[in-house]
């Protein structure tokens, strides 16, 4: 009896512990998930900051390396880990 027990507990326990799945989210689905898990996270700007002049700051406009939320996360899929980096 104790045997089956164990073992109902571990396939149970078993079952809900997996690995983070990657998704697409694209449309209002991507930014309904991105308000949600974002809401009462402090935002931070990911801009140049206040040292940099306005004229330079426009001129590495189109040098950005880093990719777009909807790059990340509708045209190829991303984690919710990924998401987070976005708040």
């Amino acid at each position: 009896m104790k045997f089956s027990v164990v073992l109902l507990l571990v396939a149970l326990v078993s079952g809900y512990v997996s690995p983070e799945k990657s998704k697409k989210f694209c449309g209002p689905e991507l930014s309904n998930i991105v308000a949600n898990l974002c809401w009462n996270v402090e935002m931070v700007k990911r801009g140049a900051g206040w040292w940099m002049p306005p004229a330079p700051g426009r001129m590495l406009g189109g040098m950005r390396d880093k990719r777009g939320l909807v790059d990340e996360c509708c045209y190829k899929p991303c984690t919710i880990d990924e998401l987070l980096t976005y708040c």
